[in-house]
């Protein structure tokens, strides 16, 4: 008696292997990057830049794309709350895939394995919508996680260009004073900060 192996297992393996592929990293070896140049960063206004990974970066004309290298360059400042974005960046991005993987496999799992809902009345097309249906709500949600890693990024890069040419932050704060007596409160004076 011949059991066939069920579907699931390859379909789940092949897109486990196409993640893989999608985050090894064929360079192993990173370019140096100056680090006394600040990151150049461009708006892309494209289709693909509208739908989520809208800037580029670049340092002395070499375009950054990895977070390695992001990294590797923010890092060396030592400043907490740049190296504190970056690294929350990558760890939305890593999540936004996580859910992007997780969205294809659940939507090929469900147009092979479940009943689809009925949109046109032809079974394969049926199955094919409701999968996809299935797949672009876990994709929604990851896009939500890269664009919150794409403006941590954005603004790790501003601190860090802000500190490589040295110009300092200020805040203006007032701090009034105020004693409470039994009449009310009275403001005995306000001070002002640079």
């Amino acid at each position: 008696m011949n059991v066939p192996l069920p579907r699931f297992p390859w379909v789940f393996l092949a897109v486990i292997g196409c993640w893989g592929m999608a985050f090894a990293d064929p360079d192993s070896h990173s370019v140096p990057f100056p680090s006394d140049t600040p990151i150049e960063s461009r708006m892309d206004l494209g289709l693909f830049g509208l739908l989520g990974s809208g800037m580029t970066y670049t340092v002395g004309g070499q375009p950054l794309r990895r977070y390695k290298d992001f990294k590797g360059l923010i890092y060396a400042l030592r400043d907490e709350e740049a190296s504190d974005w970056i690294r929350e960046a990558e760890e939305a991005h890593f999540t936004a895939w996580m859910f992007y993987v997780t969205g294809a496999a659940v939507g090929a799992d469900v147009a092979l394995f479940f009943k689809p809902t009925t949109f046109l009345n032809i079974g394969w097309l049926d199955r094919i919508a409701t999968g996809g249906l299935v797949a672009n709500a876990l994709w929604g949600v990851g896009m939500l996680f890269d664009a919150n890693a794409e403006g941590r990024k954005y603004n790790a890069v501003q601190r860090y260009n802000r500190l490589i040419e040295g110009k300092k932050e200020s805040a203006l704060e007032f701090n009034p004073q105020v004693a409470i007596l039994q009449n009310g409160p009275l403001l005995l004076g306000l001070n002002c900060g640079f």
